[in-house]
């Protein structure tokens, strides 16, 4: 038996008839009729006897309305708990990412208060992996998946990368038709921890002794760039919230950064950090194409 079965019998018992039932669940009466024939086959006993003005009940067809009738109950008192937990969502979510996503994350987090008021976000930027597992934060945004089996990870999209510099600066500089042409361009990059990333080591080799400005968070490199310092490889996201800036060299693929969602598997149950995970995850899918930088 399945639950659709059992409200099929609910109905055709509550309504009186086959077709009246059949009017109810939005099907045509035939549909009705297999189902409960189906239902008694299974059983292997009759459930509804045919009567002149439409079905009754077998005794065994009684003992089992009972029962779902039971069911029922129970089901809507748990869809009724769960919109009361969900409606009633309070306390605090330690939310920790790096700088780079922290624009962007800021209106979402706006919008999520707007569902659920009674949660407090506390957002910490670090460029270290807090320790989840420790419950240093409840929930993370990471560019690296983690390791282990006390963290739970959702992979909820991709971050591209380009290098970008600012119109006003590509104006006044020298031509930049192709790697080699970095050589003679001003380069704002990130610090020596941060660059020995995939996506920046490219860089380094480009535009060694080139640097004008580093920095280890990556809205200063971005800003830096915004203010028409030089160029700089930056997450399209990112780059995506200054007007002023445009992609150069199109031609140079860096490798895309996967985005994790991770939570211990303890946090995870916490309803709370659970409904801000599932709207993150929402909001990153909706942004795809800015994260991929998809104009």
């Amino acid at each position: 038996m399945n639950w659709d079965d059992l409200r099929y019998l609910l109905t055709v018992e509550r309504a009186g008839s086959l077709s009246a039932a059949a009017r109810v669940l939005g099907v045509v009466t035939s549909t009705v009729g297999r189902r409960m024939t189906a239902l008694e086959r299974r059983l292997g006993t009759r459930l509804l006897a045919r009567v002149p003005e439409g079905v009754r009940l077998t005794p065994e067809g009684r003992a089992l309305v009972r029962t779902a009738a039971s069911i029922e109950s129970q089901l809507h008192s748990a869809e009724r708990g769960l919109k009361h937990e969900e409606g009633q969502l309070e306390g605090p979510v330690r939310l920790t990412t790096g700088d780079g996503f922290v624009a962007f994350l800021n209106p979402w987090l706006a919008r999520f208060r707007e569902r659920h008021p009674g949660v407090r976000v506390e957002l910490s930027i670090d460029t270290r992996l807090v320790d989840l597992a420790r419950q240093e934060a409840d929930l993370g945004v990471r560019t690296v998946r983690p390791k282990g089996d006390s963290l739970v990870a959702r992979k909820v999209g991709q971050l591209a990368w380009r290098l970008y510099a600012s119109a006003r600066y590509l104006e006044r500089a020298a031509p930049l038709r192709s790697p080699e042409d970095l050589a003679r361009h001003a380069v704002v990059g990130f610090d020596a921890a941060l660059s020995r990333m995939q996506q920046l080591r490219w860089l380094e080799e480009w535009g060694a002794g080139r640097f004008v400005f580093r920095s280890n968070a990556a809205v200063a490199v971005a800003g830096a760039v915004a203010a028409h310092q030089g160029i700089a490889v930056l997450p399209c996201a990112l780059a995506s919230l200054y007007p002023e800036l445009r992609p150069v060299l199109p031609e140079v693929e860096l490798p895309p950064e996967d985005v994790w969602l991770v939570a211990s598997r303890e946090a995870r149950k916490v309803p709370r950090v659970r409904a801000l995970m599932g709207f993150l995850a929402g909001q990153f899918e909706e942004s795809r194409s800015v994260m991929l930088g998809v104009r």
